[in-house]
């Protein structure tokens, strides 16, 4: 894949230049490519946004289809047109709303199809002709020889067309469009400047209204409306299930159109509000440059030195895309909506797209470390929902809608890891009752059948009668722990008891005869053996059927998950087993396990602690080993470049950490776990304004092995990193050698 560098760049002006090795000295932004990830299956979008912001404005090629979650794909020819939300890597698909596109010729008011793109006012195009850079997206639209240039602040779009042969040209704006949604209603009101209206639509965010307001640079020369499958030349409104409108303008040859484009989950006064304060009256370059500095700001707080140039894309392209969610999803006001009504937020602002069954993992961890300014913002969010909003926390929240997708309670886990973090101005008591609700509400999951809690609080564990029961008991049970561990630091001894005894709920699933966890029902019989050569039998009771990722999900007591597996030499031999478990497995296998090394399937987030297991053994160098051979596999500078869905952050989190030499196996522990450094130098840039420096002397591509370790100078003889020392930055200097050290 390319590596995409915007050519204004020089122009604007920016002034955060940076040394990444070379002998040069080159914006950081150039190490960005927003392509990775648009390939494959990952499901990333390519267009303009700013950090964690509310628009998303991208390209939609499909709404339809696995491939297209983002309303993008690197197989695309042709483009409906760029609108102002978006998902980013996730495996499921929603948003798509408020499209808006430039024609010319005659005026089509319907999409089109990817295979006859000429049915509708759809435009061919070439990656050729396509470029991307943090906050901005271009492309050449061939069928109109129209440029379109996109770039956001937090709230609004704002869009330029270069009109290449002049005629007349049309801007079209269509609510009705949605990836996978329904459109149930959608207005249009025409002034002789603006454009307002809204989206009433359905899907994976629940039922929700987009309102917007675009505002564009010059007034219309000409106008319309279609609805009922009828174009209106001249009418200012519609409503319908299909309305659009159109504008018009007669131009000069090379003449630009700008469209300034707010959005609100509120009302039309949010719109309102949103463009007066965001657009006003800046311009699309001042916007662009306001958006650069934005992402240099964030992206700057990790240098590193050293590596290769695809590895500084692969690490700056994986960090962007942490930095997109979750979403700002408030007007200006603060005003939001969530659990189906209008709440106002106080004294924060307020957060949706929570993909917290992936992102507790790595994402929020990171975030915990180098941005605990916004980490305190999504915790306050997430808490809201129980106090503000009477409801509870949500298991997989998209605009402001809790979508119950996957499983567990993980806004827990969250939030305990930012507060065992340092992460300040979180309410610890409001918080705890938002957790030990959640440890209580039961939620059916969307996608994976009955909560399970009323029977794991009966029983002790998730009885096999229900979908997903070990999944679901181990993660319950590390959830708990988080409840349990913020109960005891509040002095809570009750909850504390309660909760922390709930947390050892893994044991009652795991078969000491047969060393494993496994599938109990409800009478305390064990369910039969059967052959592990199919996907089929262990689908009911492992999420994706991953057996052997949830062999090692008890992050919170990986002693005793030790001891129970037999000690450390049969530890160590058990996960030798799963690397080399060659087994060819029968029956449909599920999407999202991918990127196999024996039975370890890095493509599936439940196993992405288990390559730093092997600390828990006496050959920490094979967790060296491991680490380094899924960062040279699982990753490219390709448009496919990561093995699965990369799930708002998740897949990207585990490189980052990955590449710096450590890892957080345990979210809520303020410890991670020693891997293997990627770079020379890096340099974190903390909040709080220390510098955490890690130096790895003679590492290569060869050399990958720790020999020694020393924190602020003295011997470090752990496997282990103290969150402590790298927020009070400190110095980890790594020796590295081709040879492993053996312990």
């Amino acid at each position: 894949m390319r590596l995409i560098k915007n050519p204004v760049l020089l122009a604007l002006g920016l002034t955060s230049l940076i040394l990444i090795g070379c002998n040069r000295q080159t914006s950081i932004l150039d190490y960005v490519d927003p392509f990775i990830g648009t390939g494959g299956h990952v499901h990333n979008f390519p267009g303009a946004t700013v950090p964690f912001g509310m628009v998303q404005l991208s390209p939609d090629g499909g709404v339809k289809g696995w491939d297209w979650c983002s309303g993008y794909h690197q197989s695309d020819s042709s483009l409906l047109g760029f609108s102002h939300t978006h998902l980013s890597g996730t495996g499921w698909a929603d948003l798509g709303d408020i499209l808006v596109t430039a024609t010319t010729g005659e005026v089509i008011m319907v999409p089109g199809t990817r295979e006859n793109p000429d049915e509708g006012f759809r435009s061919r195009f070439s990656h050729d002709n396509e470029e991307a850079s943090p906050g901005y997206y271009r492309v050449f639209l061939e069928d109109y020889g129209v440029d379109a240039e996109m770039t956001t602040t937090e709230r609004v779009g704002f869009h330029r067309y270069t009109f290449t042969e002049g005629q007349k040209g049309h801007v079209i704006i269509d609510p009705t469009s949605k990836i996978f949604g329904k459109t149930i209603e959608s207005k249009v009101s025409i002034e002789k400047d603006i454009v307002r209206g809204y989206s009433h639509s359905t899907g994976w965010g629940g039922d929700r209204t987009t309102y917007f307001t675009a505002r564009f640079s010059r007034p219309f020369d000409e106008s319309g409306v279609y609805r009922n499958g009828r174009k209106e030349p001249g009418k200012t409104s519609a409503s319908a299930e299909d309305a659009r409108a159109w504008v018009s303008f007669n131009l000069e040859k090379g003449e630009k159109i700008e469209v300034k484009v707010a959005i609100s989950g509120v009302s039309a006064q949010g719109a309102d509000m949103n463009l007066s304060a965001e657009g006003g009256d800046k311009d699309f370059d001042q916007v662009l440059a306001d958006s650069k500095y934005k992402w240099e700001e964030k992206l700057s707080r990790i240098i590193v030195r050293g590596g290769t140039e695809d590895q500084k894309t692969i690490f700056y392209t994986a960090l962007y895309h942490n930095f997109i969610a979750p979403n700002l999803w408030m007007d200006v006001d603060g005003q939001y909506w969530a659990l189906g009504q209008k709440l106002q937020a106080k004294g924060f602002s307020n957060y949706s797209t929570f993909s917290l069954w992936d992102t507790f993992r790595a994402t929020h961890p990171l975030l915990s470390m180098i941005d605990q300014e916004t980490s305190a913002d999504f915790a306050k969010s997430l808490i809201s929902r129980y106090h503000d909003g009477k409801g509870h926390m949500p298991m997989w929240e998209l605009t402001g809608f809790d979508n119950t997708c996957m499983i567990g309670y993980h806004a827990s886990s969250m939030i305990w890891d930012a507060l065992v973090k340092g992460v300040k101005g979180i309410d610890v008591q409001k918080a705890l009752e938002a957790m030990i609700d959640a440890g209580h509400t039961c939620k059916h999951s969307s996608s994976d059948g009955s909560c399970g809690i009323p029977d794991y609080e009966q029983y002790g564990y998730v009885p096999s009668e229900i979908d997903k029961s070990v999944s679901r008991t181990l993660e319950y049970a590390f959830n708990d722990w988080c409840v349990g561990m913020l109960a005891r630091k509040v002095g809570n001894n009750e909850e504390a008891g309660y909760f922390l005894e709930r947390s050892n709920s893994f044991e009652k699933l795991f078969q000491t005869d047969k060393k494993r966890f496994w599938m109990k029902d409800s009478t305390g019989n064990w369910h039969e053996d059967f052959e592990m050569n199919s996907w089929e039998p262990l689908l009911p009771h492992y999420i994706s059927g991953n057996f052997w990722a949830y062999e090692y999900f008890v992050p919170h007591q990986m002693d005793r998950l030790v001891e129970l597996k037999g000690g450390k030499e049969a530890f160590e031999n058990e996960l030798d087993a799963l690397l080399a478990n060659d087994t060819r497995m029968e029956g449909e296998q599920h999407v999202d396990i991918s990127g196999f090394i024996g039975k370890y399937g890095h493509g599936d987030e439940p196993g992405h602690h288990i390559p730093y297991l092997y600390n828990y053994t006496n050959s920490p160098w094979k967790t060296q080993k491991l680490v380094n051979e899924l960062r040279n596999t699982m990753y490219t500078n390709e448009a496919d470049g990561m093995i699965n869905n990369e799930d708002c952050g998740q897949m990207s989190a585990w490189y980052i950490f990955s590449s710096l030499g450590f890892y957080p196996v345990c979210p809520g522990k303020p410890v991670y776990n020693l891997g293997t450094p990627l770079w020379d130098e890096v340099l974190v840039h903390l909040e709080n304004g220390n510098t955490f420096t890690i130096k790895a002397k003679n590492v290569s591509d060869k050399n990958i092995y720790v020999q020694s370790a020393t924190m602020n100078g003295k011997p470090f003889d752990g496997l282990f990193v103290n969150h402590e020392d790298i927020m009070n930055g400190g110095i980890l200097e790594f020796e590295m050698d081709e040879k492993p050290k053996h312990y």
